[in-house]
């Protein structure tokens, strides 16, 4: 991640971790949906497509599963205001990927995932209002 990202919210650091309690909730609903669910480290960055192939082997060595460009500010955002937060990605395409880029899949499977995405907020607060 960028030190840009946390200046606002937290000292620099080189990461930030989602300990929301959300995460096990949405992974469980997430998995019911039938889709293939993975939860682990992503690497912000304010610019993916600038990066260079050093730095994508240095994230790769470390686990990161996908390149995004908001959760960090979002977690360190989380932790400075004490609110449970969690992001869900759908992976679209991938810098080696030769097919169509940013498919997701039809809209009955993007319905699928936001369903699973609101059982989960229920569970976590069932006081939220639903717009599902």
């Amino acid at each position: 991640m960028t030190r840009e990202l946390l200046i606002n919210y937290l000292p620099p650091d080189s990461e930030v971790a989602c300990k929301s309690p959300v995460v096990p909730l949405l992974e469980r609903e997430l998995i019911a949906t039938g889709w293939a669910v993975r939860s682990g480290k992503v690497w912000t960055t304010d610019a993916p497509y600038r990066e260079t192939k050093a730095q994508l082997n240095k994230w790769a060595r470390e686990g990161a599963l996908a390149v995004e460009m908001q959760a960090a500010s979002l977690f360190a955002f989380g932790i400075a205001r004490q609110a449970p937060v969690a992001s869900v990605a759908m992976v679209s395409n991938a810098v080696d990927h030769a097919g169509a880029q940013f498919d997701t899949g039809s809209q009955d499977d993007d319905l699928r995932v936001l369903k699973g995405i609101a059982r989960a907020a229920d569970l976590f607060s069932p006081c939220v209002i639903r717009l599902i």
